[in-house]
């Protein structure tokens, strides 16, 4: 049991990395959509690359979409409306128009007359005509020759749109015959607004009701393939017809059959594409695979492109084509590097097309995209990579798109060129990657390239600080920075991490500047007049003293790493050869003289260290030549080597290498080297 717990508590790591995978299995499953596919892949315009098909059972051919569309619109343009007489609104009219007459100051008959006349015009206008609200919704997109039933009493009268009124053309015909008859009429009548107000009522339940109806009779299929019928057969070019008759038999299998091992095999299909991400992060890429947060960082981003995938394919398939896949690539390349954005997205585009129709064609130009935008945006330092990324990534997707569908249709006329309007809100909807990296950032604890232009600044409080209390370490810490800087871009690594790392790597040395050689001047040297140990704890203090700073000024925890690896636990050979020439028979503690740091465990720290040690090195040599310069770099890499300080370093010998010829052909400029002139 004993050896049961220690097995768990030494792999603990790895179990919860590997629950990781098997969460994010069984949460992509729940996703995707649980329907038999149909096995075969064919596309419009090309031949059947299978064997002869034959229909395994009786099924209807659909109708072309647009001929249905067109039978749609078409009934939905003569669909009949349903609506009610209210004679009410007529009664309260006259009676409005009865009072106003009758309480004007004008003689009796010219009241007769006008209430004759009056009365009379507006009954023929309410009941020959009849008048309707014109800011009805159901009237939208009618003709004036569309139907309308009127149900007066228990009669139901057929009109023409045309037989309606509207108020304001029942006001202006009224006005236009009474005055005809008195021209003052219209003065007379006070509230004239008041006599036309709409008598007829649209049913819009009913009217809703019968456009379903009529909507529904509408036949979406057009035929019948019988069981046992070829379909069509190999090399067969696949026309209109027949691409419509395969969607037919593709919607039909996936709408009746079932398949009880449907969930198992979609299971070991994602768990295969999320396997091929473990397997890539074991064997290139394990400090990601042993950092419980880099690696949900992975998965996570997988499985929300995977569930905004299927919402968006859901809502609409077409709109697939609106989600930014190229922000994936982009956003991990933000933090690692473009070979493991790439391959990460590959296999998730992989994944979403296995449940996409034309996955063929999804993936293709997805795949693209995201290719593009690995090769055009190598970082996101500037802005204006993103734009030209958006642009090159809507060039993309509508060169393949417009080369696809003249495969197809075989007619440019016959392009949804409304598809492009899709792809470019996809390609600006990639400028949304600033704002995203800055969230994913900040919920994971990363340090994108964003942050770290800004952080290399040398207007950064630290190095302010820095450049005024220890301007010789400010010095030290640029040509550290250029050093470190172009050894990464040649043995591959972050460039700008390390130059960052690099600036920041002294910061301990603001505390007590004058005890560190750099920033003497000639001055005298205190450790003159101190103890060996106190002198130790001083000179080994500005490591812990720069971590605590780091974190005061709220440094990202990848450049704390730079200050506390940069010497990691190598020992101070000054004070420990002095106080071992000192004191010749004591025994002697090495620990004593050892930084209290960690040994570096990346690239980029691994190479900080090199560099600061050779940097720092080269300030002493009494005579600068090619051949005291090659043995300095060799003997401190040596001693790195034998202290054990580059172990955990992912650094190969020939990388060594090339930071040695790299550092002794940087040294040689800087201190001018110059060839020896031979005696007269």
């Amino acid at each position: 049991m004993k050896k049961f717990i220690s097995f768990l508590l030494e792999n603990y790591k790895h179990f919860i990395t590997l629950l990781l995978f098997i969460i994010s299995t069984f949460l992509i499953l729940l996703i995707i959509p649980h329907q038999t596919k149909f096995q075969y892949e064919y596309q419009k315009g090309k031949p059947w690359l299978y064997e002869d098909l034959v229909a395994p059972f009786d099924f209807p051919i659909l109708k072309d979409p647009k001929l249905y569309q067109e039978e749609k619109d078409s009934v939905l343009q003569h669909v009949p409306v349903y609506a009610s007489k209210n004679k009410q609104v007529f009664e309260n009219s006259l009676n409005s128009l009865k009072k106003d007459i009758y309480n004007a100051n004008i003689a009796d008959t010219i009241k007769a007359i006008l209430w004759n006349e009056s009365s009379a015009l507006l009954t023929h206008i309410y009941q020959q005509y009849g008048i309707i609200d014109a800011t009805d919704s159901i009237l939208t997109n009618k003709s004036k020759f569309s139907l309308f039933y009127v149900q007066s009493d228990s009669l139901l009268d057929e009109y023409f749109h045309t037989n309606f009124l509207l108020p304001k053309e029942a006001e202006k015909y009224f006005i236009e015959k009474i005055s005809q008859i008195l021209p003052d009429a219209t003065k007379i009548m006070k509230n004239i607004h008041d006599y036309f107000k709409p008598n007829i009522f649209i049913d819009k339940k009913l009217s809703e009701q019968v456009k379903q109806q009529l909507l529904n009779d509408i036949p979406i299929t057009k035929g019948l393939i019988q069981k046992g019928e070829t379909i069509i057969s190999k090399g067969e070019i696949i026309t209109s017809e027949k691409y419509l008759i395969l969607e037919s038999l593709r919607l039909e299998i996936v709408k009746t059959s079932y398949n009880p091992f449907l969930l198992i095999g979609q299971f070991l299909t994602i768990a295969l594409g999320l396997l091929m991400v473990f397997l890539f992060l074991y064997h290139f890429r394990q400090e990601i695979l042993s950092h419980f947060t880099k690696t949900s960082f992975i998965l996570s981003l997988i499985i929300l492109f995977v569930l905004i995938a299927q919402k968006v394919y859901d809502w609409d398939s077409k709109s697939i084509y609106l989600i930014p896949f190229a922000l994936m690539p982009i956003i991990i390349r933000s933090f690692y590097d473009s070979r493991l954005a790439l391959f990460v997205h590959t296999i998730t585009i992989l994944i979403i097309s296995y449940f996409l129709p034309n996955s063929f064609e999804f993936m293709f130009m997805q795949y693209m995209a995201g290719t593009i935008s690995v090769f055009v945006l190598i970082n996101v330092r500037r802005r204006v990579q993103l734009f030209l990324a958006a642009l090159f990534i809507f060039i993309t997707y509508s060169v393949i798109y417009f080369g696809i569908s003249i495969v197809q249709t075989e007619n440019i006329k016959e392009i949804e060129w409304s598809n492009f309007t899709w792809f470019a809100i996809n390609a600006l909807m990639v400028l949304s990657a600033y704002p995203l990296i800055y969230i994913f950032e900040k919920l994971f604890g990363f340090l994108s390239d964003v942050t770290l232009m800004e952080l290399s600044d040398i207007n950064h409080p630290i190095l302010k600080l820095l450049s005024e209390k220890a301007p010789g370490t400010f010095q030290h810490s640029l040509q550290v920075a250029n050093l470190s800087e172009e050894i990464i871009q040649k043995i591959g690594g972050n460039s700008l991490l390390a130059r960052v790392g690099a600036l920041f790597h002294d910061i301990g040395k603001i505390e007590l500047p004058h005890y560190f050689i750099e920033n003497q001047h000639h001055m005298p040297n205190p450790h003159k007049d101190l103890q060996i140990d106190k002198s130790v704890e001083i000179i080994s203090g500005h490591v812990n003293y720069g971590i605590q700073l780091a974190k005061k000024y709220k440094l990202p925890k990848p450049i704390i790493e730079f200050i506390e690896s940069h010497h990691g636990t190598s020992i101070m050979q000054y004070f420990y050869k002095t106080y071992k020439q000192e004191h010749p028979n004591e025994p002697i503690n090495e620990e004593m003289f050892r930084y209290k740091g960690t040994p570096p465990t990346t690239k980029e720290t691994a190479v900080v260290m090199i560099v600061d040690a050779v940097e720092a090195a080269s300030r002493s040599l009494k005579e600068i030549t090619e051949e005291s310069l090659q043995k300095m770099i060799d003997s401190i890499i040596q001693q790195k080597l034998n202290e054990h300080q580059l172990d955990l370093a992912p650094l190969t010998l020939k990388e060594l290498s090339i930071i040695k010829d790299i550092l002794k052909k940087r040294l040689k400029n800087i201190y001018h080297i110059r060839i020896s002139y031979p005696n007269d």
